[in-house]
């Protein structure tokens, strides 16, 4: 029982872990992109601009700067991905 319990807060530890480092990489994300981030032209036709623009700008990063900013990369991905964007 006592492993078992270890274990379980193992997990939690973990799972915990990892959402306040996705948290905060999501919010440095949006910090550092509002900052120095390409920004598409509103009145462009292209509702993918934007998502190209923030591909270029992420590539365009060092290393250990995507993996820091990997929250933030994978939420808009998935926002991306929602509009039908590559």
């Amino acid at each position: 029982m006592t492993f078992v319990m270890i274990l379980l807060v193992m997990i939690g530890g973990i799972v915990v872990m990892t959402a306040v480092f996705l948290g905060l990489s999501y919010a440095l994300g949006i910090q550092l992109h509002s900052r120095k981030g390409p920004q598409a032209s509103p009145s462009g036709g292209d509702p993918c601009a934007q998502c190209a623009a923030d591909r270029v700008w992420y590539l365009g990063l060092s290393m250990w700067e995507q993996n820091l900013l990997s929250g933030w990369w994978w939420a808009t991905r998935i926002m991306c991905g929602m509009k039908g964007c590559k």
